[in-house]
Order: structure tokens, then sequence, then C-alpha cells
């Protein structure tokens, strides 16, 4: 395989730079070649190279993996044309397509918590939100979304955005991409059994990773030539439910491996972010979770330079 990325590479090296050969060692040429190709591509007009998709996951808390991800992607300088994410995929994808900057998404998460979601949360905490008879409702959300960006309707967006929902009353996958983006995000992460549905034209919502976790498909309708897929997998092994509400939680996660692992293959690069013991709704953990995304991202960056750049060979010579 490293044969494989290195005669590709040679032969970008020779359609853009036919220079002389270098003193280097071979791992520093790459290095070189890496750098140079990658500057040349990040600085292509947007018809001259591949249309760039993030898919980003739902997660609960493990989803804010996702902000490491974006600072990481955005500080090598890597464009993006679009973004599809599903319930905390859909938080962050939103606000960053709005134009929000990453070190702002970062402050979000030290502001953050349960009462930014439902007004239903108060002084008798989490017993009252997990056993009331009624459901709360996440109507806070879409304020937390006006106080951030105003009434912003999917057109405004700098980014072109979708996230997913689920009718709760046909099983139906709803995908939004046009009109209000605050009632959309909040329907896309209505956890099923903790939030009462968000009744909208004519349907009620829950959160769209029963039916789209990780929209990759969706990324796609919309005109991605790569994807890349940012993934936070539920940690099975150090995380135990303890509420009625917590076990409700555990199968939409169960249901979203299998969805994840569909998905996954679709995707021309996948960023798995393995975010441990870390649960669904504990808030508190948002920094925690984005500083895995940084990591992973980090950790595989080169990879997915050199994955990039070979996918953009077809690209290059037809100039």
């Amino acid at each position: 395989m490293k044969q494989l990325r290195r005669y590709g590479l040679i032969l970008l090296w020779a359609a853009l730079l036919p220079l002389g050969a270098f003193a280097q060692t071979p791992d520093e040429q790459d290095t070189i070649l890496r750098d140079f190709l990658w500057q040349n591509f990040i600085n292509q007009p947007a018809d001259k190279r591949p249309k760039i998709g993030l898919a980003l996951s739902a997660g609960g808390v493990r989803g804010f993996a996702h902000v490491g991800t974006l600072e990481a992607l955005s500080n090598a300088g890597l464009p993006v044309d679009m973004i599809s994410g599903t319930s905390m995929g859909a938080i962050i994808g939103a606000l960053y397509a709005a134009g929000l900057p990453t070190d702002k998404l970062w402050d979000i998460s030290s502001h953050l918590s349960l009462k930014s979601i439902t007004s239903d949360y108060n002084v008798m905490g989490l017993f009252r939100f997990f056993f009331a008879k009624k459901l709360p409702s996440s109507a806070n959300l879409a304020d937390f979304f006006y106080s951030q960006l105003g009434d912003i309707q999917f057109e405004d967006l700098k980014i072109p955005f979708s996230c997913a929902a689920m009718d709760i009353k046909t099983g139906e996958r709803i995908v939004f991409n046009s009109g209000p983006l605050a009632i959309a995000v909040r329907a896309s992460m209505n956890l099923p059994g903790v939030f009462a549905p968000v009744e909208y034209r004519h349907r009620k919502l829950v959160d769209g990773a029963v039916v789209d976790y990780l929209p990759v498909e969706s990324v796609k309708k919309m005109g991605a030539d790569y994807i890349i897929a940012s993934v936070t997998p539920l940690d099975f092994f150090s995380t135990t439910p303890k509420t009625v509400a917590a076990y409700l939680l555990r199968v939409v996660d169960v249901r979203g491996a299998a969805m994840i692992e569909e998905s996954a293959q679709k995707a021309n690069f996948v960023l798995t972010n393995r975010v441990v013991d870390v649960g669904t709704l504990e808030l508190d953990k948002l920094h925690q979770a984005g500083e895995v995304g940084i990591v992973e991202a980090h950790q595989h960056l080169e990879d997915l330079q050199q994955s990039l750049l070979l996918f953009s060979l077809p690209y290059v010579l037809k100039k």
C-alpha cells in the first residue's frame, strides 16, 4: 500500500513540479512531496478539485469529538464543501456551517447543560428528568440556536448542510436541507424516550440516529465526490446503563453500531473517535470528547492527505 501511495504521489509530483532529485531520505522526500502537493491542492479553485463532504455521526456527548476533528482539518487547510450531521453531529455541523469558528464551539462546551436543552430539568435533577410521567421538551435547544445564530435558514449557511430526523409515526427518515435551521437541528438530536417528539409540519420527529447514525449517503446526495466520516462509536465496555432512559439510549447506540459499519464502507476516509467513559448526556465531559477528536485527526492527517491527493489525481491531469 505504501508503494502504491508513493507511486501515485510521484505521478502527481511529475505533473505539478518536474524538479531534480532530492538528497533527502525517501521518508523525507515523501514529506516534502506531500506538503507541496497539499498546499497546491488546498489552493485550487473548487471546480478544479473533488468536492469534499463531511459526515458527522450521532453519539450524544461523544459526538463533541467532531469539534476536535473540525479544528484539526481546518488548521490543515482542508476545504469543506458540504456537511451532513445527525444528532450531536447535526448541532456541531450546523454551527460550523453557519460560520462559527472552532474556538467558539469549544467555548460553547463550557456553557452547555441540560438546562440549555430543556426547561423541564430543574432542581429535582435527573430523578424528575428520567422518571416524570410526561417526557420533557427539548424546546430550549431551539432557543439556544437562536441565541447563537439568530433566525437563520439553511439557505443562509456558509457551507451547504443537511441533517436527519425520524418521523415516530411512520419510521421515515426525514432529511432537512432547507427552511428554518433551529427546528431541524432540534429534531435531529431529539433523543427518543428522553425528550417528547418535536411536532413540525404534521410530523412527530425524534433523533435521526435511529435511521441515519452516520449520514454518509446524505452528504453523497448533496454532491460530495470525496467523503470524510467522523464517527463516535459507543464504548460498550466502560459504561453500563443505570436508568430506563439510559437503556433506551443504549438500544439506539447498538442499532447505530450496525449502521456505522454499513455507512463507513461508503466513505472515502473514516476517523474513528473512541471516546471512553463518557455517557450520552454527560454534558460536563464535552471538552474531553472534543480532545479525542483532535488526537484522532492529527494521528491520521498524513494518511488522509495522501488518500485525498491520490483521489484528486484525475482532476489534476485534466488541467
